[in-house]
């Protein structure tokens, strides 16, 4: 009897070893960023609102794509009405995972910074995000022609 005890427990312990390795071997290695197919550049002109639900207001955002230095980066002018009417300086953006990322500064005068961050919606020229701080309800979306 031990010695049936004795072989069921090896047994056991080679089918589940034997399961666990292919479990692993078909699990697929995550993705990373670098690996990920190269993203499509930016539009050369987006056209878009943004709305803050607390105070009711909405207006137009615009951003002109002035250089894409590589896929993910590059340097645009963006019109964020009325509190950015042009930005002065070219404004420095950059795409991490799926996110592009724009913080307008030196905007007509004015002292204040715009975050924005969008992703591209799936099947659509379009972009949907946020401004001002993801917590904060105010949205922006952008579109384009192609």
């Amino acid at each position: 009897m031990r010695m049936l005890q004795m072989i069921f427990v090896a047994l056991s312990s080679a089918l589940m070893a034997s399961s666990y390795a292919q479990d692993v071997a078909s699990t697929p290695p995550p993705v990373k960023e670098e690996n990920a197919a190269a993203p499509a550049p930016l539009p050369k002109s987006l056209r878009g609102r943004w709305s803050n639900p607390a105070s009711g207001h909405s207006d137009l955002v615009e951003i002109e794509v002035l250089e894409m230095t590589t896929p993910r980066d590059g340097k645009a002018l963006v019109t964020f009405w009325p509190y950015c009417r042009k930005s002065e300086t070219p404004v420095v953006f950059e795409r991490k995972l799926q996110v592009w990322r724009f913080t307008a500064t030196n905007c007509s005068g004015n002292a204040d910074q715009i975050h924005m961050r969008v992703r591209p919606v799936e099947g659509k020229n379009r972009m949907e995000g946020w401004y001002g701080g993801e917590s904060s309800g105010r949205t922006v979306y952008l579109e384009w022609k192609q």
